[in-house]
This record gives C-alpha cells, structure tokens and sequence, in this order.
C-alpha cells in the first residue's frame, strides 16, 4: 500500500470517529419526550340543593395541559345538559377544585350530573353524581288581608304573585322571586361570598341560600336592568315609594299598615300591624355588601330604581318594633327584596 493510501485510510477512519462521537453526544443532550397523560378528575357531592338549584362540584388535575372543564346533568345518564365549570379551564399539574351553580330545575326531581375535562392529551369523565331538588311549596302560609280583593300576576317561571290596589297605585302583595328577566334571560344566581362582595353586575340570591317565602334578595344592578319584573311592571322609583307611604298617612305610620299580621313571618309582638292596605309586608332581610345575611323576621327591605350617588341606591325599609318605613341609601352590592309596582 501506498503512503497517499494509508493516509488517506488514515483520514477516513478519523472522520468516522467524529462523526460517531458527535451523534452520541447529541444523543446524550435530547430531553426525552414525556407521556401523554389526560385529566384526572373527581366528581364531588352537589351543596346548596334547593327547590329549583343546586351547585355542582369536583376537582381536576390538568397533569401539565390547558384543560377545559365542563358539567354535564340531566335527569338521566344521557347528560343532555351541559355548564361552564368554574374555573372553566384548568393548567398544571396540582388538583384545582372547580364547581358550577345549576338554577331552573324542577322540583322534587332526581338528577345525575358528572364533570367533563379535555385536553390535547385526552377527554376524562368524572363518576356519576346525583342530587334531588326540594319541594316546589313556598314553606309557611302567608297571611294576605282576607276583606279586600286581589289580582294575580304571573312572571316568566310562571310564579304568581297577588297584587293589590292601593290608592291610584297596583301593586305586588308578594315579595319577587323569579330566577329570569322577563326575556327569559337567566340572573346570576350567587352563593359565594367572597364573589357577591365583588359584583358591580346584576345577581340575586337566597337568605342563607335557602329560603323562598321571603322571595329572593336581588342586588341594585339586577334592579337597574329594568327587566327583573313582569313585563308591564317596574321597580318602583323613590317618588312611588312616596306616592304610597302618603296615601297611608305618612312614614310614622305607614308601617302597620303594610306588613303581614301575626307573627308567623314577623317578630313578637308585631302588635300594630293590620295590614289594611293588602301590601303584606314580610321581613326578609338582606344580604350585605360582605355576602353575609341578616335580620331576617325582623326587617323587610326593598329596592327603589332611583340612585342616590353612583354607588348607592334608595330603598325603604320596615321593622318588627315599629310603625315607621324608613327611607336609606343602600350600597348597590347590598341584596334586599324586590316589588313591583304596575306601568
């Protein structure tokens, strides 16, 4: 063999060498790929049940992958219905706890419900879940002025409600409690308190997320939607407050002669109420501008549509020890009872 082919042996085999060393090394630097892995989900017990809602909630586990989380419910395992969780999308790789509130169901119904997390790794289905709704019936009777005459208005859930006439004026003998605008657009429905302490949008909510005689507590921004009432009623403005409190006498005595009778809703004594106008006031309490409740069976509140500063509203209340209907500016987060006066 000739020196030129030796060395040029030589070159190759050092070449190869190279070549060999430098795949090895970038072998050596590769991150390996990691495995797919789809959500992990559980699907938790369903809180705050009530006559016509109910939350829904669970947990999801991302494991590293922007996730969408969803409810599905229906009165079988055919999981017709479908809601946004909250949150409704989920990353990393730690469990977050997520939930959903349900409202317009029926009453006294049986429903399966489940969560449903996706992600490019993969779809999970938590484990069937069932609630039952409570009964449809309003609790406690309530007593309306036996000699006078009263109408009825019906809102969009096809709740009704008596009304009265009280001077020039008609209106509701019934605190509101309708879930929906008169369009059928849906109200936020809120139990935390965390967010109600936080809304500048509308909401409404149960005293204690519970209780329906007293009609629901709506906040000033649901009143301000002009919708929350029957079509051809209205929230009353401050002046209409006073249209009715005058024709009663006045704010010192206006009082007794508004509120329910008995002590069934109110407080004792509640010796001087007569109801003599057909209003039936009831003390409903409110729910503050901190998500808490108070005052229930002691006080009655109710919105008016006039605002008093770009924070507050006008609304009027009335006491168990009393003859008096106040007149306050309330914060607009405050919840308090709605009544609605005919167009």
């Amino acid at each position: 063999m000739s020196d030129c082919s030796y060395l040029r042996l030589v070159s190759i085999a050092i070449l190869l060498g190279l070549l060999f060393s430098l795949t090895e090394c970038k072998k050596d630097d590769e991150t390996p790929t990691p495995a797919t892995s789809a959500p992990t989900v559980t699907t938790s017990s369903a809180s705050w049940v009530g006559r016509s809602w109910a939350t829904l909630k669970g947990t999801v586990n991302a494991n590293n992958y922007i996730t969408k989380v969803i409810f599905e419910y229906d009165t079988t395992t055919s999981y017709s219905q479908t809601i946004d969780a909250t949150p409704d999308i989920v990353t990393g790789e730690s469990y977050t706890s997520v939930s959903a509130n349900l409202t317009g169901l029926k009453t006294k119904t049986l429903y399966h419900y489940r969560i449903k997390a996706a992600s490019s790794a993969g779809t999970t289905y938590g484990s069937d879940m069932t609630f039952t709704t409570t009964s449809g019936t309003s609790g406690s009777v309530i007593i309306y002025n036996p000699g006078l005459t009263y109408d009825s208005i019906t809102d969009i859930e096809g709740n009704t409600y008596p009304t009265i006439q009280i001077g020039a004026q008609t209106w509701m003998a019934e605190n509101l409690k309708t879930t929906k605008y008169y369009d059928g657009t849906i109200i936020p429905f809120v139990i935390s308190e965390t967010v109600w302490t936080e809304l500048t949008t509308p909401a409404y909510s149960w005293y204690n997320n519970d209780s329906i005689t007293y009609g629901a507590l709506y906040n000033w921004h649901a009143v301000n939607t002009g919708k929350i009432c029957p079509d051809g009623w209205h929230v009353p403005s401050e002046s209409e407050w006073t249209i009715l409190i005058n024709y009663l006498g006045n704010e010192n005595v206006a009082g007794d002669k508004l509120k329910e009778t008995g002590t069934s809703h109110w407080l004792s004594p509640n010796t001087k109420a007569t109801n003599e106008s057909g209003f039936t006031a009831l003390p409903g309490g409110y729910r503050n501008n901190s998500g808490t409740f108070n005052n229930i069976k002691r006080s009655g509140y109710w919105w008016s549509s006039t605002e008093s500063s770009s924070a507050d509203a006008y609304c009027r209340s009335i006491n168990y020890s009393y003859s008096n209907v106040d007149r306050i500016s309330s914060n607009k987060r405050i919840g308090l009872s709605v009544r609605c006066i005919e167009d």
